[in-house]
């Protein structure tokens, strides 16, 4: 398909009357999709090294520390909505005039480290009142928050930074308390990074029944469900009157980066040198997304200009699509296929 705002087979691409580059006009050209996050505060928690060393390995055993590793970055709302307007809720992939491509299991393995295999992240959000979800917290993440902090199944995330900035890990924390409190941390990395939605700064307190045994937390397919989320939020984004989107868009910004020679920035001839895997490291080796933690520009890439994006990706070629960006002899990935060649 040469142009996804005016696809030649209607009879696949049946859903193109409601797709949002079907607005896209000369009034209409510099519209972009406004990307929702709610993780500042877990960043804060980490960036100014208020999670303690005893509260970072509980993390790492439940798989989630590769998350923190790869750092938060400034989302290109530009290169999201360049991207949204080639996804298909039709077939779930991107439409590229170089072919079609989407985000797999495999990439969301070695970006965030996740894992893949297990079982299904689900479960069943009952309705309870403010006060019984108020002892739920009491018993799952040490406090009771007020009652404003509370909207539906959300938990704010307000509230879960004060507690643990009020209540920091130290080597004399009992046990007891610093499992509570690495569930804190743990429910802000899963509703402000992995599952973010359109509540803003909340997460969904559904998530602290997969926490309470924090040694079967790594059981789950963390990996699978936020794939699910991004194309949820992919598909839900595509509609004409959508203006704002949710999801882990981080993910596909750095899929974008790492595989579109057009809108990939230059790293400045860094190259991330991965250690050696040391099984009684904190964390045995970082995902692939951490690569993008360090300095790069864009000075031969475009960025913010969705109208320059766009064209770039209406003129790519095959060439200019990286269709294996995981080779096992790149030294930026090598030790990382290595370490996840069991998930993948």
């Amino acid at each position: 398909m040469a142009d996804n705002r005016n696809p030649e087979d209607l009879s696949v691409l049946y859903l193109q009357a409601t797709h949002m580059s079907s607005r896209v006009s000369s009034l209409t050209v510099d519209d972009i999709v406004k990307v929702k996050r709610s993780d500042n505060l877990i960043w804060k928690l980490y960036t100014d090294n208020y999670l303690h060393r005893r509260v970072l390995s509980y993390l790492n055993h439940m798989g989630f520390y590769g998350v923190l590793e790869c750092g938060s970055q400034v989302i290109d709302n530009h290169l999201i909505t360049a991207l949204v307007e080639r996804w298909r809720r039709e077939t779930h992939t991107f439409h590229f005039t170089c072919g079609e491509a989407t985000v797999t299991l495999q990439d969301v393995s070695i970006i965030w480290g996740l894992t893949i295999d297990g079982e299904a992240v689900t479960g069943v959000d009952v309705s309870h009142k403010v006060e019984e979800r108020q002892h739920i917290c009491l018993d799952m993440l040490g406090f009771l928050p007020e009652s404003k902090y509370l909207k539906g199944g959300h938990l704010s995330m307000t509230a879960l930074h004060d507690h643990c900035i009020s209540n920091l890990v130290n080597d004399e924390t009992s046990e007891v308390d610093v499992v509570k409190f690495t569930r804190c941390v743990a429910l802000m990395i899963i509703g402000g990074i992995m599952f973010p939605d359109y509540q803003g700064r909340s997460a969904r307190l559904i998530f602290l029944q997969l926490l309470r045994d924090l040694d079967n937390v790594k059981s789950y397919s963390w990996g699978s469900a936020v794939l699910a989320f991004l194309y949820r939020e992919l598909c839900n984004a595509i509609r004409v009157e959508k203006s704002t989107m949710a999801g882990p868009l981080y993910i596909l910004q750095i899929w974008a980066w790492s595989r579109i020679k057009c809108v990939n920035p230059d790293r400045d001839g860094l190259t991330l040198v991965v250690p050696p895997v040391d099984p009684d490291a904190l964390i045995p080796v970082s995902p692939y997304g951490a690569r993008w933690t360090y300095g790069f520009s864009y000075t031969y890439s475009p960025t913010h200009s969705v109208r320059i994006i766009r064209d770039s990706l209406d003129r790519m070629n095959n060439n200019e699509f990286n269709w294996s960006v995981y080779q096992k002899n790149d030294i930026d990935v090598k030790t990382i296929i290595d370490s996840y060649d069991n998930k993948i």
